[in-house]
């Protein structure tokens, strides 16, 4: 990356349920998504494992996430990887290119906060954890089976 790396944004449209989906609920020991940018990740993952990729409508605002933010951990190998997987030429990882990386990045993730929206909108959002978990094990992400202990063999 360039010494000046284009901030992460993400439109407005979203922003009651990024709020919702970063704060500790009621009931939660800690919040869904320790912060914007996992949860700006795994939107993206999502996003572009169900091939949405939908620009942000700028004419709604958007708000912004430092860049820094994402060079602390593999959030930053993210954006590359997402960029890379989506223009399938390595010349996306060229100096210069770090715009057109970064708008990949958050069309994804704008795509997959309006599946998030969609999960909760029609299973409801009261236990939005549940609703995520839910929606993952249909669409074949997660098998929620294997997140269950297996006490068969428990005796007392």
């Amino acid at each position: 990356m360039s010494l000046r790396a284009p901030n992460i944004n993400r439109s407005r449209v979203h922003e009651e349920m990024v709020q919702r989906l970063v704060t500790k609920l009621p009931g939660l020991t800690r919040p869904i998504f320790p912060t914007i940018r996992e949860l700006l990740c795994f939107a993206a993952l999502l996003g572009y494992s169900e091939k949405r990729r939908t620009p942000l409508d700028r004419g709604k605002g958007v708000e912004d996430v430092s860049y820094q933010q994402f060079e602390r951990g593999e959030a930053e190998d993210l954006i590359w990887l997402i960029a890379l997987a989506e223009a399938r030429d390595t010349d996306i990882l060229k100096d210069g290119e770090e715009p057109r990386c970064a708008e990949i990045f958050e069309e994804y993730a704008n795509g997959g906060l309006f599946i998030i929206r969609d999960v909760l909108q029609k299973v409801g959002a009261e236990y939005p954890d549940c609703a995520i978990v839910e929606a993952l094990s249909q669409m074949r992400y997660l098998d929620v089976e294997d997140l269950e202990p297996d006490l068969s063999n428990l005796k007392f």
